[in-house]
């Protein structure tokens, strides 16, 4: 038991020593000697735990993966009765919360989605899962609340998922390019999640 406990506690630390470095200089750039010293082991140790660097690149982006899925899909909680605008407004705000509670997590995804894109092609496969995964978390959230006649049945659910995917990866890329000074993510938010009433769901607010 205290064996796996320790194996446990080196891993997690692997793991959050290359969520802070891959957010810092990217995923090519970030060496298991450099990993291993931010989480102060033998980098040797590291192959053992994960089997190689892209294999620490998957535990890091499920890692991530868990907690947004924890915190932010399954932030509504949503029971028959107050599912809807409430929802909206608790998606919002939990997403919201995650990249201010979990700065390094939303940099690391920047960073490495960036790097996939170009310098790294290597990665973009497990960019492109992610990104289906979490589309298919958020088309299951649509489809519930059409099923509970709260969001319009009218709605492309596939286009919908997609167009609010692309807003909180927009507003995190404008978040780190000029900060939040002169516009606030709490203000983008809260339009945003206007913009979804008025067009997604059947509360009054929402209604033409």
């Amino acid at each position: 038991m205290r064996k796996a406990q320790q194996s446990a506690r080196t891993k997690r630390a692997v793991i959050d020593a290359a969520i802070a470095l891959f957010s810092e200089r990217g995923y090519r750039a970030t060496s298991l000697k450099a990993i291993g010293e931010r989480a102060g082991i033998s980098h040797g140790v590291i192959p053992f735990h994960f089997g190689s660097k892209e294999g620490l690149l998957l535990a890091v982006v499920e890692a991530c993966f868990q907690a947004f899925s924890e915190h932010v899909i399954g932030a509504p909680g949503a029971t028959e009765r107050d599912f809807g605008a409430n929802d909206l407004q608790a998606f919002m705000e939990a997403q919201r919360r995650f990249a201010d509670e979990h700065p390094e997590t939303g940099r690391l995804f920047q960073v490495l989605m960036f790097e996939a894109i170009g310098p790294s092609p290597e990665l973009r496969p497990h960019f492109e899962e992610f990104h289906r995964r979490i589309h298919t978390l958020g088309c299951a959230w649509v489809r519930e609340g059409q099923r509970r006649g709260v969001l319009r049945e009218d709605l492309d659910v596939d286009a919908t998922v997609a167009g609010i995917i692309g807003f909180f990866t927009g507003v995190r890329t404008r978040s780190l390019l000029i900060g939040d000074e002169d516009v606030s993510r709490e203000r983008i938010h809260a339009q945003m999640l206007s913009l979804i009433r008025r067009g997604a769901t059947h509360d009054e607010e929402g209604e033409p």
